[in-house]
């Protein structure tokens, strides 16, 4: 099956899309940025995570070398092999207990549960708050559990290290099964101040104290998170942005809240706008200075006391000390609907803290974008000359953009010419097949207009394998910059009087058959004919399901296909006739295998599919296998073929004069009957 494992994941998904738990495991183990922690500020670290594997029967997932840890061997140190969950939800898990000196007494102890961020560990992230179970304020009980990245990773497919289960929590989470049993084991050995249960965190760790904080409302006192944020919130969702015409935030299905719940209060503590952030370029960003304001204000208005933090530096721990965290805890005992302090912030809140006020949230409010501005003068009709001619603006408002593109015109340009356009490959530039198709406008069966469109590989590219995506092939839904480029370079030509609009045509390789596949689609009425070497329309559900699925978690595939979000033909449309140009099965294809995607497609099939579907929408569809691989026919013989064909099928040719008798400069193509 073909593949296509990018996130999708986020991509995104990520690709971002997309409710999933996570069976398989990392091929390597990334390493933390390794920062010493020490009691001003633990190492910066991050991360996003996943669910727990699904096996095909109720055994536990996961046998413990050495027998299950008990309520009764709960022990201050590392603490291994805890299961939590229940039949093949069963995990071993391992955390760190501190206790402090009195915590054989009958006075009632706090619990403090510390989540760690991408990366990093227990045992590093513990250094935070281990020096302080016996502080003079409120001494407390210290937990702090080891994520599982073995189990929750996505095989480096950013963003890489899902190590906490916090993605999908519409059936609770491990986090939440191991905070249960942590706490329920306390409860059983030691004397447990129900009203000073709280919760802290960094990054995936605040991230994940968060899903605790929804999860398990009613045993939370209150919440001190570094840089987190609620995915149960829709614009925190949305903030995410999109990938590939797919909303990153769909990754993460969080519940909301029940509507009478503990109204815990939290403190968001957050760094610098731009530089408080973890991502992957060019694939997705989270901001958490904006995190912060967005939870600040979701919470807010589920009746939650807010206080947001700005520490003014990098994504890391600050701002807050560690005494400062646990005055905020020991001030605010479970039941706090009213927090002491708004009233009168304390010193170290006070310097950079305030209440959430719906101000937080105006400067969320976007921008409109403003029209690119190119370098040099705009290109206008008048200045349309033969070579490579820069900055046409194209589109309309926010979506304006200069493009570039070379005209050829023959030597004796005279009167209305059929126009023909050419997509170049991905990695191929315009200029490559300048060079090649150039002497075609002077060709003695049909002297043409030659236009080559260059791609804005800087606009279109995801940043992420397949890298290149040059062209704006994916969503056609609403418009696209081709058929914006393919409409101003026409109507320029056409204010000249210079257009013989019987014979507009287009053609291209690869991706720039795809390119030209696309606007065929949406520019039927104005192409007279199509020649395309290994091309797609992904309007055909059959090209779509060819791509396969990206297996997110077992049992959760997302079909690759849905990224291409291509309308259908018009049910009245003009039926031009198209020739395929492909390759062999299995040789003519474009693929990548780098451990952050497996992609194949392979031409032929599309080709094959492509016939069908033009054919059943009324097409003439000529497929024509040159046995060669992924490459398109240059020499001149195959050029004025190209020409020909063109020639031979002006706008409205219906049925063609090859479906009969091909000729012979077509032996090799067969006419879909």
């Amino acid at each position: 099956m073909k593949k296509f494992t990018w996130f999708l994941t986020l991509v995104l998904a990520l690709f971002f899309a997309v409710s999933c738990g996570g069976s398989s495991k990392k091929d390597e183990e990334e390493t933390p940025d390794t920062d010493e922690i020490s009691d001003e500020e633990p190492a910066e670290t991050d991360g996003d995570a996943e669910k727990p594997a699904d096996d095909s029967d109720n055994t536990p997932s996961e046998t413990p070398e050495v027998d299950p840890l008990k309520c009764e061997d709960f022990a201050d140190g590392i603490n291994e092999n805890l299961i939590v969950g229940e039949g093949k939800n069963e995990l071993a898990r391992s955390f760190i207990l501190r206790l402090p000196e009195n915590v054989e007494s009958a006075e009632k102890l706090p619990v403090i549960f510390l989540y760690h961020g991408y990366g990093d560990s227990a045992s590093n992230f513990e250094n935070f708050l281990s020096g302080m179970v016996n502080n003079e304020t409120m001494p407390f009980i210290l937990v702090v559990p080891e994520s599982r990245g073995d189990i929750y990773g996505f095989n480096n497919i950013p963003p890489a290290g899902l190590e906490w289960d916090m993605m999908n929590l519409t059936d609770g989470s491990a986090e939440g099964d191991m905070f249960d049993a942590i706490l329920e084991c306390l409860e059983k050995r030691w004397n447990i101040d129900e009203k000073h249960i709280h919760v802290s965190g960094f990054s995936a760790g605040a991230i994940t104290a968060n899903s605790i904080g929804l999860q398990k409302p009613e045993k939370i006192a209150s919440i001190l998170s570094y840089s987190g944020a609620y995915f149960s919130d829709e614009k925190s969702r949305d903030a995410l942005g999109d990938l590939m015409g797919m909303k990153i935030g769909d990754f993460f299905t969080w519940p909301d809240f029940a509507e009478k719940h503990n109204k815990y209060p939290q403190v968001f503590v957050y760094g610098d706008k731009e530089n408080d952030s973890w991502g992957m370029s060019g694939i997705f960003t989270i901001y958490f200075n904006q995190m912060a304001r967005l939870g600040a204000g979701y919470l807010s208005g589920l009746g939650h006391d807010a206080i947001l933090c700005d520490h003014g530096q990098t994504h890391t721990v600050a701002g807050i000390s560690e005494e400062g965290l646990i005055k905020f805890f020991a001030d605010h005992p479970f039941g706090t609907t009213a927090s002491p302090y708004k009233d009168e912030m304390p010193a170290e809140f006070a310097e950079i803290c305030h209440f959430f006020t719906e101000e937080d949230l105006i400067e969320e409010e976007e921008e409109p974008e403003e029209p690119e501005t190119p370098d040099g003068e705009p290109l206008t009709c008048a200045d349309f000359k033969e070579g490579y001619n820069k900055n046409l603006m194209v589109g309309e408002g926010s979506d304006t953009l200069a493009r570039n593109f070379y005209l050829r015109m023959p030597a004796d340009a005279d009167g209305q010419l059929p126009v023909v356009f050419f997509y170049h490959p991905y990695n191929v530039s315009a200029s490559d097949i300048d060079s090649v198709l150039s002497g075609s406008v002077n060709n003695d069966t049909m002297p043409l207009i030659l236009v080559i469109p260059e791609a804005r590989s800087d606009k279109f590219k995801l940043g992420l394998p397949p890298t290149g995506l040059d062209w704006d092939i994916v969503t056609l839904s609403d418009g696209n910059a081709e058929a914006d480029m393919f409409d101003a370079i026409l109507e320029c030509l056409k204010s000249r009087d210079m257009v013989d609009e019987e014979r507009i045509h287009i053609s291209g390789f690869s991706a720039g058959a795809i390119a030209a596949d696309s606007v065929a689609l949406m520019r039927s009425e104005t192409v007279a004919s199509v020649l395309t070497y290994s091309g797609a329309y992904f309007s055909d559900p059959a090209n779509r399901e060819a791509l396969g699925t990206v297996e997110i978690s077992e049992g959760n595939q997302i079909p690759i296909g849905s990224f291409f979000t291509w309308p259908d033909f018009e049910e009245e449309h003009n039926k031009y006739t198209q020739m395929f140009m492909f390759g062999d099965a299995g040789s003519d294809t474009w693929s990548v295998e780098d451990g952050l995607i497996d992609f194949t497609i392979d031409f032929n099939e599309t080709a094959q599919n492509d016939g069908d579907y033009l054919f059943e929408n009324g097409h003439g569809a000529i497929l024509c296998n040159h046995g060669g691989g992924h490459n398109p026919q240059t020499s001149q013989s195959d050029i004025d073929a190209l020409v020909k064909f063109f020639y031979d099928h002006p706008l409205g040719t219906n049925p063609s004069p090859y479906k009969n008798k091909m000729p012979q400069e077509f032996s090799n193509c067969v006419f879909k009957k």
